[in-house]
């Protein structure tokens, strides 16, 4: 009987309904935090102030102490981290526009699914005759960007505010800040790769190695209070069924795609993360991230209370492969938070990045269940984008231990969702060992149509491994899960 261990990731729950990574992200900074303050408040009546607890690691008057929450105040550090991070994937997307406009198109003319006649009539003009590629151009140093204006959904955004009479003057307003921000966005990112490509390179040509040169490719900076803040104060403040005319809607519904792909928070979190284990003299802050991790789990729990297990995807393949197929399942790992899986799948799951059920406590850097809490702050253990502290703990170092094991034990692993990103490195430290000391047979489950060539390349730099020998690809339709030949995709595991 084949030994199988399996790892998942986030693409693996999206079937059943979960949001993107991006759109996660954009969701937790809209979602209420009234009641992740009030557990806090809740935590905080149950301390005894005459504990060593409260006397050594506590302010003074904690109880009484305001307890704050993220604002918009933390936007500029969301802004920044996701333009650094993501510029190549910003101007990538933004260049292929009408890829990125197909869905928003689809929601707002759902109803008559006429979008090529009313933009038509409104703008008195042939749909093929819209165009702004011959009208506009940035200057040479941001040339990448000028694809935006070659698609024909952005000249149509452009046509409508240059010529379109609006009724309503805030619509008209809405929609021009909508544009705005997707130009500053664009403009943000291209200007963070000139000024990356300056730091790394001023001189073409430098013979003479002076030391002060290092200092001298830092001097462009991104403004980014302008590049990109404002469209996501649009998409905190403003509800998409508020907006009344389609073009608009539209406009809305395309921005709110852009940054659910690129939308990146780990730099909130690894400059407030540490604040977790200093409330003595960090108050303000420690309130913020305790009630941020709250809101996550609140948010995670909402969604996963409306996720159909008797939908159809990968968890339901593994109910079938322990019923129907010759293999031996060794472990399951997820990076998922939810408890979700537990529903569908009957095996041990092992939460690799924390879940919604698990608790940490700061003080005593440990695993706590939710009904163990010795009257201390607690904080429900999700590993978001970052806090890498928890890891040392031992509860969560033999977590990792036994997985590692467990694999080692497989006769193959198979992979569904998790992309292997420079985030997970504690993961792909993992796989890294699997593949370069022991050989291990990976099976990777994606829908990825490039060739095998080209995704072998792609995970080989991602894991930095000495070889892909062992690396196989099932590339399946995402609508059915089946592969060449009609076949499922488990079907496929030799």
């Amino acid at each position: 009987m084949k030994k199988i261990g399996f790892l998942f990731g986030a693409g693996a729950e999206i079937s059943y309904g979960m949001p993107s990574g991006g759109k996660f992200a954009l969701d937790i900074f809209r979602h209420s935090t009234q009641d992740s303050k009030n557990t806090l408040r809740d935590m905080r009546s149950k301390i005894d102030t005459s504990s060593a607890y409260a006397t050594n690691w506590l302010p003074e008057d904690f109880e009484s102490k305001s307890i704050s929450s993220f604002g918009q105040r933390v936007f500029d550090s969301i802004i920044k981290s996701t333009i650094g991070n993501n510029r190549s994937a910003i101007i990538q997307k933004l260049g292929d526009f009408d890829r990125l406009a197909e869905s928003a198109i689809n929601k707002v003319y759902a109803d008559d699914n006429n979008y090529m006649e009313v933009v038509e009539t409104d703008l008195h003009k042939n749909f093929s005759d819209i165009n702004i590629s011959q009208k506009l151009s940035y200057n040479a140093i941001f040339h990448e960007g000028d694809t935006l204006f070659k698609s024909r959904t952005f000249s149509i955004l452009l046509t409508y505010y240059d010529k379109y009479v609006f009724d309503n003057e805030d619509e008209k307003l809405l929609f021009k800040n909508i544009i705005v921000s997707i130009f500053q966005l664009q403009l943000g990112a291209l200007s963070e790769n000139v000024s990356k490509n300056i730091e790394e390179s001023l001189f073409n040509k430098n013979s003479l190695n002076l030391d002060f040169f290092d200092d001298l490719g830092g001097t462009i900076n991104v403004n980014y209070d302008m590049a990109g803040i404002s469209g996501l104060k649009i998409l905190a403040e403003k509800d998409f069924t508020s907006i009344s005319h389609r073009i608009v809607k539209l406009s809305y519904a395309i921005l709110e795609n852009i940054y659910s792909d690129i939308l990146d928070y780990k730099s909130l979190i690894d400059s407030n993360w540490h604040y977790l284990y200093n409330p003595k003299n960090e108050w303000a802050k420690f309130s913020k991230i305790v009630v941020f991790l709250y809101t996550v789990r609140d948010y995670i729990l909402k969604q996963a209370e409306v996720l159909d297990e008797n939908k159809d995807g990968y968890y339901n393949d593994i109910q079938k492969i322990q019923e129907t197929e010759n293999f031996e399942i060794t472990t399951i790992g997820t990076t998922n938070y939810s408890p979700f899986i537990e529903k569908i799948i009957k095996h041990d799951i092992k939460f690799l990045n924390g879940g919604t059920n698990i608790y940490y406590d700061p003080y005593l850097n440990s695993i706590v269940r939710e009904d163990e809490t010795n009257n201390h702050f607690v904080v429900p253990l999700l590993f978001t984008q970052s806090g890498t502290k928890p890891m040392t703990s031992i509860d969560m170092s033999e977590k990792y231990v036994d997985f590692y094991h467990e694999l080692l034990d497989s006769d193959v692993v198979v992979v569904i969702g998790f992309g292997f990103n420079s985030d997970d490195e504690h993961i792909n430290g993992i796989f890294r060992q699997l593949i370069n000391k022991h050989g291990k047979t990976i099976y990777i489950v994606d829908t990825d149509t490039s060739s095998e060539m080209n995704k072998k390349n792609k995970i080989q730099a991602k894991l930095k491994i000495e070889t892909t020998t062992n690396i196989n690809f099932i590339t399946i339709n995402p609508e059915d899960r089946k592969s060449d030949g009609d076949e499922m995709w488990y079907k496929k595991i030799k």
